[in-house]
């Protein structure tokens, strides 16, 4: 009692001395207020085992190691969702190709001897075309899950289609003169200028992807994530140059 009591003593005397003046009243602490306050940061450190803070330090490197492959991968998902448009484009032209094709072919066919090559040739192309799916009508569609190649195969079968479509007139003039056949070169056209158009893109979209994955360090992120470097569109020769339907 008599020390607690000298105690406040002093404490009273060091706030009434000069040097109260010079230091601050923060900073006169008694002794036994700093011992509580170390005690109560060693028993907080030692709250925390060995193990935690390891399993800190790892959790710290994961969220570090998320934040440096999530924009890589996010980049990488956008460029194939890209490709994946592009194919859909080629699609969609060479939809409309064989849509014009399957308007105009009852008139084709109907007017040919069914004994001609071109008429045999012609049947063969909408029958046995990987990537072409035929109904009972003998409409033409597309496949909607048809590989990229799959589609190669149907562009080079309904160019050629077209192609049988000039060798027909030429045997059968007479087709030339409806207006059927008028509309269906004008459409043409515009189709073949869309599909050159989708083509190209798919290529362009094709290779900013393969480069960006097989680029390092995104490379090590493509393997680890399974992208693969896609192959480009290849058309036939035929199909690369716009088939010409004469009517003359």
């Amino acid at each position: 009692m008599e020390a607690d009591l000298g105690l406040d003593l002093d404490l009273v005397a060091l706030a009434d001395s000069p040097v109260a003046a010079v230091v601050p009243a923060a900073a006169v602490v008694p002794v036994e207020v700093g011992k509580h306050r170390n005690e109560v940061i060693m028993n907080t450190k030692k709250k925390i085992p060995g193990w935690g803070i390891v399993l800190i330090v790892i959790g710290v490197i994961v969220v570090l190691a998320g934040a440096l492959l999530i924009g890589p991968y996010n980049n990488m998902v956008t460029l194939e969702e890209n490709v994946t448009t592009r194919q859909a484009n080629i699609q969609s032209a060479l939809q409309s190709r064989l849509d014009k094709i399957n308007e105009l072919m009852p008139s084709v066919q109907g007017a040919m001897d069914h004994e001609s090559e071109v008429y045999q040739e012609i049947t063969a192309l909408r029958s046995k075309t990987e990537g072409i799916s035929v109904d009972e009508d003998g409409n033409m569609t597309i496949d909607s899950s048809a590989s990229t190649s799959q589609l190669e195969s149907a562009d080079a079968a309904s160019s050629q289609i077209i192609r049988d479509i000039n060798f027909a007139m030429e045997a059968y003039p007479e087709l030339g003169s409806t207006q059927l056949m008028s509309d269906f070169m004008t459409s043409v056209e515009g189709i073949e200028n869309r599909l050159s158009v989708a083509r190209e893109e798919y290529n362009e979209a094709v290779q900013e992807f393969n480069t960006t994955i097989r680029k390092f360090p995104n490379n090590i992120i493509s393997g680890m994530m399974g992208f693969d470097t896609l192959n480009k569109y290849q058309a036939s020769q035929e199909a690369q140059s716009a088939p010409e339907v004469n009517f003359d």
